[in-house]
């Protein structure tokens, strides 16, 4: 189907990407097709390890499960080995591998995976006729005490002169990454603790992040925003319905065909909150995205 942005609102958005002015907020389905989303991860171990509860797309409650039944440590190594497995395979067509070619200077991510850091390596910027590698560094939020105490400086700390760009872009997972299995908010108490650590202690969150979640514009990609624990975390960081978002926010979803209610529903309530959806793919959208920006600094 045609794009439901108007060729004015695309100029808008390649305006504010050129200025930086623009952060993407990636979610599982930036992903689809390379790792499996949250609630087919949560089906499988639900099937393979007996979950008594109908719940079973639910990861954080099925991870709550298994974690009293096999303990935290197999928990994490058990999604580390999920994720290993399914990011080995030859990518093909990537969402993430267009988005890398464009010159975001800050990515935030409810990811674990690498995926979009060894997408950005393998980048190179167009700058006329030279082209620029890319050099990301990567983060994780440190929720809790243990890692917080831990002897791990942030880039911020390792560099005081770093400043996010879009030659040395800064990878913010506030999930966690899956390199370090402490870092991962995997079950439901986790994201109890994840939320009380935020607010408890903002400076865990770094600044380019904060503005970027109190001032937007952002780029959903991939991210369910009726995830009741994103909205939960979204109002930790962000404030109460992203209120704090300028015009621009855009976010992008695969359609539900056959369920004109359903759309109209989100629209008008996303709508009250400034954000415009797309419906469509991650991949579909970037691809677009990616043509408009080569076509624009050709």
């Amino acid at each position: 189907m045609p794009s439901q942005l108007t060729d004015a609102e695309w100029s808008q958005l390649l305006s504010r990407i050129e200025r930086g002015e623009c952060t993407p907020f990636l979610g599982p389905g930036v992903a689809l097709g390379r790792l499996p989303l949250p609630g087919d991860l949560a089906m499988r171990w639900a099937d393979e390890y007996q979950y008594p509860l109908e719940d079973r797309w639910n990861l954080p409650r099925v991870a709550q499960y298994l974690e009293l039944e096999k303990g935290p440590r197999w928990l994490r190594e058990e999604l580390a080995k999920a994720l290993a497995d399914a990011a080995a395979a030859e990518p093909g067509a990537d969402a993430l591998q267009l988005l890398a070619e464009l010159p975001f200077s800050t990515y935030i991510t409810t990811g674990y995976d690498d995926l979009l850091a060894r997408a950005l390596r393998a980048a190179q910027l167009r700058r006329d006729e030279r082209r620029t590698p890319r050099k990301p560094r990567l983060d994780f939020c440190r929720w809790h005490e243990t890692l917080r105490s831990a002897a791990m400086q942030t880039p911020f700390e390792a560099d005081p002169h770093y400043q996010p760009s879009a030659d040395e872009p800064f990878v913010f997972h506030l999930l966690g990454q899956a390199a370090f299995p402490q870092s991962l908010v995997l079950t439901e108490t986790d994201h109890y603790d994840l939320f009380v650590a935020t607010a408890r202690h903002p400076n865990i969150v770094p600044p380019t992040v904060h503005r970027a979640l109190r001032g937007g514009p952002l780029l959903f990609i991939g991210q369910p925003l009726t995830d009741a624990n994103f909205r939960a975390l979204a109002r930790s960081l962000g404030g109460a319905d992203y209120r704090g978002l300028q015009e621009g926010t855009l976010s992008v979803h695969v359609r539900p065909e056959g369920n004109d209610a359903a759309i109209h529903y989100l629209e008008r309530h996303f709508g009250e909150q400034r954000i415009k959806l797309y419906w469509g793919t991650p991949l579909g959208f970037l691809q677009e995205l990616r043509e408009r920006w080569l076509r624009d600094h050709e």
